[in-house]
Order: structure tokens, then sequence, then C-alpha cells
């Protein structure tokens, strides 16, 4: 890394993404990379996809030449359209987690095709018994079964069967006059960061995921002397004055940068050059007060649906109508009445 960082110094190597690309892979060259993008050194970039893609490459060169390429062309043409549907086309780099899960969804494929090399098996001649005995033997199968429909439909592989694994456990809610006692621990407490617990309200009021509340960017809030709206989905919402106050005090509050000037285009600003804040840390900073991120915004989304129609919720917390029907119909929504802002 010296020597690298040493011929972008003085000349030797070019100052481009090429170059990073040379050095070791981690949070220290991704942290880098990113601080050139913030000081306007290297043209920006989508620097999770860059890694993943790389990440992919570094994995395939590990294989056989068949298994590389079947590795190579999966991704390409099935994992790769789909993360720039969700998140390229979107204008926004993958979330940390969703980085996280597509490389171990990359590795358990990668062991599956090990074992195949191994085995003397070309995927061509995987017959249904073999794949049976494998995925019969891993804790983890999704990807492998994904990878194997794709190969199914593409014609890499015989017409193989795959199994369903049966429904997941439906998601575990909490009482309602615990998500208020949840509420009121996030409105009242200072010893929790500011940014945490505007992320927390906002998952527990307005039921939005963890997720998409730490990607909010500052042109969806609105704010003016009296009220403050933010746009979930289509039509912005008026936060509570509640809630409208720890709002004005985080967008007042002083910048977390220290490597550029301005202001982040983030509601929710990262330590990291460019990025927002992370998912994981406000999931953990939550769960030691006691405060579960999925299962408190699983039981605000049923009460919403159970209390209005669901093209409402849908529009206003940026869920599809399917989605917010579908989950009326679980909790037994009836539609009927409009709930008042807690008091």
């Amino acid at each position: 890394m010296a020597t690298t960082l040493k011929g972008m110094a003085t000349g030797e190597f070019p100052v481009a993404h090429s170059t990073i690309d040379l050095l070791p892979p981690g949070p220290g060259t991704r942290y880098f990379r990113r601080l050139l993008i913030a000081a306007e050194v290297l043209p920006s970039i989508h620097v999770l996809q860059h890694e993943l893609t790389a990440h992919v490459a570094a994995v395939a060169a590990t294989l056989s030449p068949a298994s590389a390429n079947m590795v190579r062309r999966f991704y390409r043409w099935d994992l790769l359209p789909k993360l720039h549907r969700k998140y390229r086309d979107q204008g926004r780099d993958l979330s940390a987690g969703a980085f996280i899960n597509q490389r171990g969804r990359i590795a358990v494929i990668v062991r599956f095709l090990g074992w195949m090399d191994g085995h003397g098996l070309a995927l061509a001649d995987l017959d249904q018994s073999s794949l049976d005995r494998y995925t019969a033997r891993i804790k983890v199968r999704g990807p492998v079964d994904h990878f194997v429909r794709w190969a199914t439909r593409s014609r890499l592989a015989a017409d193989l069967a795959i199994y369903p694994t049966g429904a997941p456990n439906p998601t575990t809610t909490m009482t309602e006059e615990e998500l208020w006692r949840a509420t009121d621990l996030l409105l009242e407490s200072e010893t929790i960061e500011l940014a945490v617990r505007v992320v927390g309200l906002l998952t527990l009021v307005y039921a939005q995921p963890l997720e998409r509340t730490v990607g909010l960017t500052r042109d969806r809030v609105e704010v003016t002397p009296h009220r403050i709206t933010i746009r979930f989905g289509t039509t912005p919402v008026e936060l509570e004055e509640s809630v409208a106050a720890l709002v004005r005090r985080h967008l007042a509050a002083p910048p977390r940068r220290g490597y550029a000037a301005g202001e982040s285009d983030w509601l929710f600003e990262g330590l990291s050059p460019g990025t927002h804040l992370s998912a994981a840390f406000a999931r953990l900073r939550l769960a030691q007060h006691g405060i579960g991120a999925r299962v408190s915004r699983e039981t605000r989304l049923n009460l919403l649906v159970m209390r209005m129609p669901a093209s409402v919720v849908a529009d206003v917390i940026g869920i599809s109508n399917l989605t917010a029907d579908q989950r009326k119909n679980r909790a037994g929504g009836t539609w009927t009445s409009y709930p008042g802002l807690r008091p």
C-alpha cells in the first residue's frame, strides 16, 4: 500500500480509480477512495458496486476456468442487472447490507462450484440426485437454488427441480403500549445520539424501514417556521410536533464531516466520506436500549393498515398498494377509521 500511495503522490502512478484498485480491498482503501471522491480528486463512482464487481473477479480467479466462467456470467447477466435496477438506476450505491449480503451469496455459490470441481462434475452434467445430496447437507441453500434456476433458464444445466424450503416464520410484533414506550424513550432520552433518535422515531412512528430511513436525502425534507414535512412516498408527511422538534435540532447540529466543506446531501451523514449513517450502527444503538427496529416497524405498519385504506398507507409511507393490501389482510384491517396522532 505504501508503494502505491507514494507512487500516486510523486506522479509515478496516475491518481485514478484503477490505481486505487491496486491497493488491498478493505475499509481503509474504501475510505481513501471516498475521501478522494469527496475532495473531487477522483470522479464519483458507486464505490460498493465497484468493489463487488472486483470481488467477483477475484474469487472467480480461484476456480477452474469453467466454473470461473459460470460465476462471471451469473454475476453479469443475473445479479448485476437486478442490482442496477434497485440501486444504480435510482442514482445510489449499494447499501452496506446489500454489499455484505451479495458477497455472502457469491461465497455460497463459489463453494458449490468448488464442490462440483472437486467431484469432477461439470454444470451441464449435474444430475438431480447429486444436486439433492449437496443441498440436503448445507445450511444456506437459497443462493444455490437461485444459481441453479438461472443455469436451467440459460440452458447451461439440465432441467433440475428446486424444491420449496417452506414459508418463513411470521414476523414477531409487540403491543401498541410497548411501541409507545419505546417511542417515548426516543423522544425523551438524551443519552442516545440525536441522529439515532430521529432515525428510530421515523421507524417507530412512520413505519419506515431502517435501511431506507438512513438513506434519506435533505431534499426530501421541507422546513418552515411552523412545520416540517418529509416525503417518504408520494405525499409529504407533516411530522408530529415533538418529532419535528428533534429533527430541527438534528438539522441545526454541526456537521460530522471533517474532510470536506459544505453541507452533505444526506439527512443522516455517515463518518465515511460521501456516505450516510450506517443502518447497522443505528440498529445496534437502538437494540442497546431495548428497541428492535424491525419488530417496531412491523407493529406500526400493522396498526396503520388496520385503520387506513391501503392506498393511503402506500402513498404516505412509500410502499406499493399490493404490499399494503396484503398487509391489511394479514393484520385484519377494516379501513373504517383514521388514526389520530398520539397527544
